[in-house]
Parts: structure tokens; C-alpha cells; sequence
């Protein structure tokens, strides 16, 4: 005997009408239903990506297959709810004092970690669609798994792709929060939006490493990801690390969908008043304990990279700062117990005292002392390179 299922079924286009009116009720901005089928294009650009030697980077999911098939991220999958949270916040004013001796943040990691905020949000919405099609599954990303989440939103109709590879949306421009949620629900879709770039090329030229080429990155020569990499930076990108702590905003500030940014209406992604609204104090980020940090930089999308990292970082901008109260700070870090900060501290002080010859004296004596305790090879190469930078006459 067959039994027929008279549960009523709902009305799915009503229901991704009302599923997106809930969404902007509870603080998402951007909503877009994309079909869940396979994403060809984008497997053979990143086949083709991976055999010239630019991926995966260090942050993406290693598996081509599983980034492309949304089968893979839910057994199931008929659709893929594309939501976006914009996050621009004007810039603070300058804080009062500090001169050249500031740091700079991007604007995605001033305010609250926006990965559980987004994630808490895609939950309340998977929950309410349980509500009105009980029955189904669904699975939250943000950032975080195999999805591609700017070829989903793009593919959701919420923004499309800008040449210098970040989505750009009619309403926000780039400064966009991206996740999924990914569900068995057969949604209808979205309509794509149409091209955004045409022949612009601004982001390309305001690259400072030149990793932009159209529609490309190469997150080797990209500065958002070095300054988010372990170990050494390398010494081709430290001077036009400038003084970026985390992050570089170059080619979103250059893009002109983002001239006239609409301010984001979510507090939590504001500017911290602890991170003197995103340009802290070098000199007090050198002296940071590991407490300031958990208070400082953990709740922000910053601090997953630790301390260590801040500091390095720091250490290049006081270098590049050309001040001469920066001597004392860097002279203060070869004394540190990190190889990595007492390397970045030799080259830092070769750098200051090229830009500021009147503490090349000290400069000198700090790094000569140094050299003569020195152990690790790392540190001792770039003690050496240093101090032959200086060499020669005043």
C-alpha cells in the first residue's frame, strides 16, 4: 500500500520572499538564493591556479573537489542562501598624539570578529525556515570550510566579482561580510546581477606589490595575506608593508563602487576605541602584555594570528616610520625571546637609521651588540644585512 504525504508543502517563492525579510530583521543586509549545482568554472580556474603555483594559499580549504561541489558541504544540497553583512564604518578621528609612530588595521578588523556574529545570524535563519518547511537540513559557513563564498554570493545575485577579486554589491560596495547556508529547501533562484568593472583598472594600479592582474590575485605578493603569514616576512615586502598591522584595504579604496560607502548600521564592526579606532600606538603595541592582547586584539578578527604577529608587524611600521623615537623600541625588541622579533627588529633598525640618519650611532651599537650574542642563524643574516646597510660614512 503507498502511502501519500499530505503534509502541506509550502510556497517557496512566498517563502524565499518572507525568508528574506526575516533575514534583514535580524541584522543580515544582503540576501540571494543560488542553485546548488556544481561550480565548473571556478574548479578550472583553481586547477589552473594550483598548477602555476599560486594555491591553495595557507587560509582556503586544500581540496579542489570538495570547494566545488556543494553535495560535498550538505548531502542533499538543493540551494545555497548567499547573505551578506556590510561593515563600513567611516574613520575615527585621529587620535590625539603618536605622530608617525601609529599602525593601521583594515576596516574588517577595527570592530567585533565578524565570524560568529555572521554565523549566529545564518543560524536564526536556518531555524526559522526548519519552522515553516520542518524536514529539511541545513549548514552555516562563514569563512570557514569548503564553500567559495564570493562565487556563491555572486552566483546569488548579491554583488558580482570586481577585478581586484572581491565582490562588489550595488548597495555596499566591497565592505561586505560573506557566508552561506547551504539546505536541502529547493529554493527558486536569483538572477545573477550583471558585470560591474567594464574597463576600470584602478585597483590594479593602486596595488602595492603589484599582486593584482585583472580577475586575479596572487596572495604571495598580496599584503592582507602577508601580514597575516608566519615567520619572516619577506624583505622585498617589508617598506611597502608600510605601517599595515593586519590586513590592506589599497584596491577597495581605490575601487569606485566605493566612493560614497553607505555606512554600515551594525555597532559591532565600529572602530574599538582599544585599538585607538584602528590606529593603535606602535610603541604601546611593543610593550603589549599577553592580557592586552586577550583585551585588545581577541575579540577582533585579528587576533586569531596571536601576538607574536602584532608585534612583528609593529616592528616593520616603527622601521619604516622614519622617527627617531621609534630607536629605543626597536633597540628594546633584540633583546626579545622571539627570533622572529628580534629579526624583524635588526632590519627595522637598519631601515630607521637609513631614513633617520641622526640615530645611525645608535642604531649601529644596539645592532653590533646584538651580533656579538647571537645565536640563531635566521636572526644573525638579518643582523649581518643590517649593519652592511649602515656601513660606509654618515
Amino acid at each position: 500500500m503507498i502511502r501519500l504525504d499530505r503534509s502541506p508543502q509550502p510556497d517557496l517563492e512566498r517563502l524565499k520572499t518572507e525568508m528574506k525579510d526575516y533575514a534583514r530583521e535580524i541584522g543580515i543586509d544582503l540576501v540571494g538564493v543560488a542553485p546548488a549545482d556544481p561550480f565548473l568554472r571556478e574548479r578550472d580556474f583553481l586547477e589552473e591556479r594550483a598548477a602555476r603555483g599560486h594555491g591553495p594559499n595557507p587560509y582556503e580549504h586544500p581540496v579542489i573537489a570538495e570547494r566545488v561541489d556543494p553535495g560535498r558541504w550538505l548531502p542533499g544540497a538543493r540551494a545555497i542562501i548567499a547573505c551578506g553583512i556590510a561593515y563600513y564604518h567611516p574613520d575615527a578621528p585621529p587620535p590625539p598624539g603618536g605622530g608617525a609612530l601609529r599602525g593601521w588595521l583594515s576596516r574588517y578588523c577595527r570592530g567585533l570578529d565578524y565570524h560568529q556574529i555572521l554565523r549566529g545570524r545564518l543560524l536564526q535563519l536556518a531555524a526559522w525556515l526548519e519552522a515553516r518547511a520542518p524536514g529539511h537540513r541545513h549548514a552555516a559557513y562563514v569563512d570557514t570550510g569548503p564553500p567559495l563564498d564570493r562565487a556563491v554570493a555572486e552566483r546569488a545575485g548579491i554583488g558580482k566579482f570586481g577585478k581586484h577579486t572581491n565582490l562588489i554589491t550595488r548597495e555596499h560596495g566591497t565592505w561586505v561580510f560573506l557566508g552561506e547556508l547551504v539546505t536541502t529547501l529547493p529554493l527558486p533562484p536569483d538572477e545573477p546581477q550583471p558585470p560591474a568593472c567594464g574597463s576600470c583598472t584602478l585597483c590594479i594600479e593602486a596595488c602595492p606589490t603589484q599582486a593584482l592582474t585583472e580577475w586575479r590575485l596572487d596572495a604571495n605578493r598580496c599584503l592582507s595575506s602577508i601580514t597575516q603569514m608566519k615567520g619572516i616576512i619577506p624583505a622585498e615586502f617589508r617598506e611597502a608593508m608600510g605601517n599595515r598591522l593586519f590586513g590592506c584595504d589599497d584596491c577597495q579604496d581605490a575601487c569606485p563602487y566605493n566612493r560614497r560607502p553607505r555606512p554600515s548600521r551594525h555597532p559591532e564592526f565600529a572602530p574599538s576605541p582599544d585599538l585607538d579606532g584602528g590606529r593603535p600606538d606602535l610603541l604601546k603595541l611593543m610593550a603589549m602584555t599577553k592580557g592586552d592582547f586577550r583585551r585588545w586584539f581577541e575579540p577582533t578578527a585579528a587576533g586569531w594570528r596571536g601576538k607574536t604577529t602584532i608585534q612583528r608587524n609593529a616592528l616593520i611600521a616603527l622601521g619604516n616610520s622614519g622617527d627617531p623615537a621609534a630607536l629605543p623600541a626597536l633597540a628594546a625588541a633584540l633583546e626579545s625571546e622571539s627570533a622572529v622579533l628580534r629579526a624583524h627588529a635588526a632590519w627595522a633598525l637598519g631601515r630607521l637609521a637609513r631614513l633617520a640618519p641622526a640615530v645611525r650611532g645608535g642604531a649601529r651599537a644596539a645592532l653590533a651588540r646584538r651580533a656579538e650574542r647571537e645565536t640563531e642563524p635566521t636572526v644573525q643574516v638579518e643582523l649581518q644585512a643590517a649593519m652592511e646597510s649602515l656601513a660606509g660614512g654618515e
